[in-house]
């Protein structure tokens, strides 16, 4: 069986220690756009909905899922939406994003059609170049249209740090921000006001009135206890001479033993993984050899003591003194951790867990 093993103690003490990192009076924002970074959308938003003040999704679909949760709390969704979403949008009380005259225009005639009220975050771009209003005759003109019109709501303004280690494009980015806010202010509205991604927490000038928490959200950077497992699907020799998986790219030197593993690119063992990537079998490191095929790889496990059908194949997490950690992964990769979680396809299933102690500390208090 392939699954992705989630901790649910890792996640909360990431939480507390955002929250450490923040003044009390910052309202956090649970990400959980892409089924909570591939974490599993309803497991994550009921653990966070008595923890988090709002939550927030990229697409309508998502907020959707969400809606049929009947978490009582506040939902943003972050990408722009095209005409005919707005109506099914607002009508299920999505607050959503905005970054257009014509959008907030089309917005006013749906909401005076079926007399509803929209709750909106204008978007500002500082920098990115993908969303958000660039010109601040068009907010200002934005900002005239809200104001004469009732039905809209304007909750919140935000913008997006960008760049993960360059600390001087984050102060560019809040000089914009703040400029753009000064004008929000003056023209009489006080929405939430946020920036702060997971890039922008050491920085406490940047926090505003809410920080937007994803991926720092779900794992620790260091040691982290969420594992992606598989099992051995079959154990047989080759022989020096012959090829392994798909094109040939591998040949035996030697006579060997290798496991044929239950996981592919289609679970989310990236192809890139193929002749160099590793993973953990009987507590020993066991290089991938061949190219990653869509449901399985194989790993030579010449070196390993004894290796039976059915045993654990880690492809990232901890065991014993062995790890394998996802960052590492992502560097083999040349991507980010991002993409790996995001990766782990639907058909990998989602196992919870507490730590063994906690979870008999929580059976007691009960």
């Amino acid at each position: 069986m392939c699954k992705f093993e989630i901790c649910y103690n890792e996640i909360l003490d990431n939480l507390k220690n955002i929250k450490n990192g923040v003044n009390k009076d910052t309202l956090i924002c649970g990400v959980v756009k892409a089924d909570a970074y591939g974490f599993g959308l309803s497991k994550m938003c009921h653990l966070l909905k008595s923890r988090v003040d709002y939550f927030a999704v990229a697409k309508l679909s998502e907020f959707l899922k969400f809606k049929e949760l009947k978490i009582d709390k506040p939902c943003l969704i972050l990408s722009p939406l095209q005409n005919k979403e707005f109506l099914v949008a607002i009508k299920n009380g999505a607050e959503i994003s905005v970054d257009s005259i014509d959008d907030l225009e089309y917005i006013v005639g749906v909401c005076n059609t079926y007399n509803l009220i929209a709750k909106i975050h204008i978007k500002i771009d500082t920098g990115m170049n993908r969303y958000g209003v660039k010109n601040q005759e068009k907010l200002l003109k934005m900002l005239q249209k809200i104001k004469e019109n009732a039905v809209i709501r304007l909750v919140g303004c935000y913008s997006h740090l960008f760049c993960a280690e360059k600390t001087q494009n984050n102060i560019n980015q809040n000089k914009i921000f703040v400029r753009y806010k000064q004008i929000i202010q003056n023209f009489g509205f006080s929405p939430i006001f946020h920036i702060s991604n997971s890039l922008g927490l050491k920085d406490k000038s940047l926090t505003y009135d809410m920080v937007r928490i994803g991926y720092d959200l779900y794992t620790n950077k260091q040691v982290s206890e969420h594992k992606f497992v598989c099992d051995v699907a079959e154990v047989k020799k080759v022989f020096k001479g012959e090829t392994v998986g798909y094109d040939a790219t591998y040949k035996a030197k030697k006579d060997m033993l290798i496991a044929v593993c239950n996981a592919g690119y289609a679970d989310g063992v990236k192809r890139a993984f193929s002749n160099g990537g590793k993973v953990i079998i009987d507590n020993q490191f066991c290089d991938i050899i061949g190219n990653v095929c869509m449901d399985c790889f194989m790993a030579d496990i010449s070196s390993c003591e004894k290796v039976h059908k059915g045993d654990a194949v880690v492809i990232f997490g901890k065991v014993k003194e062995k790890l394998i950690s996802v960052c590492d992964l992502a560097k083999r990769c040349d991507t980010i951790p991002y993409e790996i979680y995001t990766s782990i396809s639907q058909r990998v299933k989602r196992v919870y867990r507490w730590r063994r102690y906690e979870y008999y500390n929580r059976k007691i208090q009960r």
